[in-house]
């Protein structure tokens, strides 16, 4: 009859502690509506002692199911869900709680309603699943205005713009709150802390900062006030996070290193975890990036215990981040290996948590979508580890096309990619009718469907042109036909954000010759197509960083040696004619010791990008060893190679090396040896360029030495 439950004891497993709890089991074993004591006491048991409190709701179970009590077993499941929330069993929280919600619909109970949507708003947000969250808080919210109560409304709306800021939809946020502000206006008590800690949050991270520090300062004078403490570490970290944005660097250290104090206190981890991120992006802000690592990683170890995916997910995004501004690719490639694990597991919660509501008579017909869709989950799942395994994006994206048309209606299918150098949005697969187009670019300031879809980050989705069309773009005319590369008749679209940790990478578009082509659960197809398309580019981007990497030298982006060397010996087997130069910057050691080692990289790059120039697509460049550098030039002419050697000479003699508002003056010296045919070791080349540069030095300096 009820959801399954096993209590851990029986009655007799439980010595009694006082006279007033057995009296209060005995009177609810003869009546039902007596969980109303049990629903009183639960709450502050679960905060103060949530075992004790476990205990007790063993028992009362047991009662509830001897008696057949059904309300009453779905109160227990939800203060059940409560004490797993407690000691972050997020998803059975959840399960629970789905059960107890079926029981409260069943019997009509809108207190109960309440309680489990509030419940299910927190246990959602946890396992990542946010759209479900804000979902519960707004059911939540629609069924405590009906019953006018304020009390929870006030509750529920504060959770729901929490879950709102997680989103990232920071007006949604606003709009919640400042709707608080407006028309219930006794808000008191630790509500009320919780108010303005919710809308400092949101305008530190978003809005105005001032207003933000102003919020921190009421809740900090409340909480001193109401001696609710556990808030401190909350209002401290976010004033923190303030006082770095404002430059003020010392108070930030001070609120940082107090409301990590006071969260280990409270033993409160999702604000540690919380505190050591901003922490970290406080470092990352004023570029100590040693200390944002340290601080992230210790999030990372504290977030294992939280067993909070959605934490999970972005710190390791954050690493990923970190590590790429490093240049430590290998690191980021594994965490954002790790972090898209974590969304796929959150995605499967999100699979699993709307098969979970099927029993939910009010949302049957959605339920249905979703059992269809989930019925296709592990043929997308396949799809995505197709594209997703390879590296190569170039051989992504057929693979993609070829998997879509077997799904959708898809005559044109496109997938375009943001360049943010150029700001435009570039087509880098568009097929028509099974062939391939070259449909070109969209500037963002352009009038269509593609950069909508981008700067809204929302989907579009069409099944009527004609009439729907103007929702997007002013005109037809702009929108279909000019992301289309005038392709016409087109009745039905989808237009898909890819989108990474809210950054928009590029769009996805399906379209077709039909009217009505396209229904919610094709929508929901392509969201997840489009998930894995983003996972696809970044694996895709970070594979050609390592990849480059390897073969680059991080300071001055030109060949390392070991490929320098790897590309000259290759040449030379191939029978191709070349020179060898080797360039060394002349007393460099005392430019790094009269201006020291910042000047020093200043001068290595600048001469690399002056080289470059020189070059272009006439061989190769790679940085030998400290200032020397080691040039292969596709020409075995002596007076061709002779005057590049002495031009790059010059233009790096003549260059306005400016530091400190003064120019320095560097020169070069160039030893050169021309190839001949007979020379089959490229090690040979070298030590004969580098005599050459020996000779060049001997003689003055700034100067080219032909071997």
């Amino acid at each position: 009859m009820f959801p399954k439950y096993t209590t851990a004891l029986g009655k007799e497993g439980i010595v009694m502690e006082n006279n007033e709890l057995q009296y209060n089991l005995r009177k609810f074993e003869e009546d039902e509506n007596h969980i109303e004591y049990f629903i009183s006491i639960f709450p502050e048991y679960i905060k103060s002692n949530p075992e004790k409190a476990k205990e007790i709701l063993d028992l009362v179970m047991e009662i509830a199911l001897n008696k057949e009590y059904e309300l009453a077993y779905g109160w227990c499941l939800m203060y059940i869900g409560w004490y797993c929330f407690t000691i972050s069993d997020y998803t059975n929280a959840c399960k629970y709680r789905l059960d107890a919600n079926e029981i409260f619909i069943k019997n009509n109970c809108v207190k109960g309603l309440i309680f489990s949507y509030n419940g299910l708003l927190a246990d959602y947000t946890r396992l990542g699943n946010l759209e479900l969250a804000i979902e519960s808080g707004l059911s939540g919210i629609d069924l405590a205005e009906k019953e006018n109560d304020e009390k929870a409304l006030i509750h529920l709306m504060i959770n729901t713009a929490i879950s709102y800021m997680d989103y990232r939809k920071y007006d949604e946020a606003k709009r919640l709150l400042n709707k608080i502000n407006e028309v219930y206006r006794q808000i008191q008590g630790s509500e009320l802390i919780v108010y303005y800690i919710t809308l400092a949050e949101v305008e530190v991270i978003s809005g105005d900062i001032n207003k933000g520090y102003e919020c921190c300062e009421v809740a900090i004078e409340l909480i001193k006030e109401l001696g609710c403490w556990i808030y401190e570490c909350e209002i401290l970290s976010i004033r923190a996070e303030a006082n770095s944005k404002l430059g003020k660097n010392k108070e930030a250290e001070i609120d940082f290193e107090v409301a990590i104090k006071s969260a280990k206190s409270f033993k409160n981890i999702i604000y540690i975890v919380k505190t050591l991120r901003r922490w970290a992006k406080h470092y990352n802000r004023i570029g100590e990036l040693d200390k944002a690592e340290k601080k992230l990683i210790e999030a990372f170890n504290e977030v294992n215990s939280l067993n909070s995916l959605l934490d999970k997910s972005e710190i390791c995004y954050e690493l990923n981040e970190l590590y790429a501004q490093l240049k430590r690719y290998e690191e980021a490639y594994k965490f954002l290996k790790e972090h898209l694990e974590i969304e796929k597991e959150i995605f499967n919660n999100k699979s699993s948590s709307w098969l979970a509501r099927l029993h939910n008579k009010e949302i049957t017909r959605e339920a249905k979508i979703y059992r269809e869709l989930y019925q296709e989950i592990d043929l997308l799942s396949g799809i995505g580890k197709k594209f997703t395994s390879d590296l190569k994006i170039e051989r992504n994206l057929e693979v993609i096309y070829e998997e879509v048309k077997e799904l959708m209606e898809a005559d044109v299918f496109g997938i375009a990619s943001y360049s943010k150098e150029e700001k435009i949005l570039k087509y880098d697969l568009f097929i028509v009718n099974g062939k391939r187009k070259n449909c070109g670019i969209s500037a963002l300031e352009e009038e269509n469907f593609g950069t909508w879809c981008y700067k809204n980050k929302e989907n579009i989705v069409i099944n009527d042109m004609e009439n729907e069309y103007r929702k997007y773009v002013p005109s037809r005319n702009k929108g279909i036909e000019d992301d289309n590369c005038n392709v016409k008749n087109i009745k039905s679209a989808i237009f898909c954000p890819i989108v990474v940790e809210n950054e928009v990478l590029g769009i996805l578009t399906v379209q077709s010759y039909k009217k009505n082509s396209y229904n919610k659960n094709t929508v929901k197809k392509l969201e997840i197509l489009a998930s894995y398309i983003a996972i696809a580019l970044e694996n895709a981007k970070l594979f050609k960083n390592i990849e480059y990497s390897a073969t680059h030298d991080w300071l001055t982006d030109v060949y390392n040696r070991k490929e320098i060397l790897k590309r000259g010996q290759t040449i030379i087997q191939n029978n191709k004619g070349c020179s060898v130069m080797i360039m060394d910057i002349d007393n460099f050691k005392s430019i790094n010791d009269n201006y020291g080692h910042a000047t020093g990289d200043y001068v290595l790059k600048t001469i690399s990008n002056l080289m470059k120039k020189d070059i272009k697509g006439n061989g190769y460049i790679g940085r030998y060893g400290g200032e020397e550098f080691l040039i292969v030039v596709n020409s075995s002419n002596k007076e061709y190679v002779s005057v590049l050697a002495n031009n790059i000479r010059k233009n790096i003699e003549n260059y306005n090396f400016i530091v400190d508002s003064k120019k320095i003056n560097v020169t070069v010296s160039i030893g050169v040896y021309n190839y001949l045919k007979d020379d089959k070791y490229f090690n040979k080349h070298i030590k004969l360029a580098d005599e050459a540069l020996y000779l060049a030095k001997l003689f003055g300096r700034n100067r080219v030495v032909n071997y």
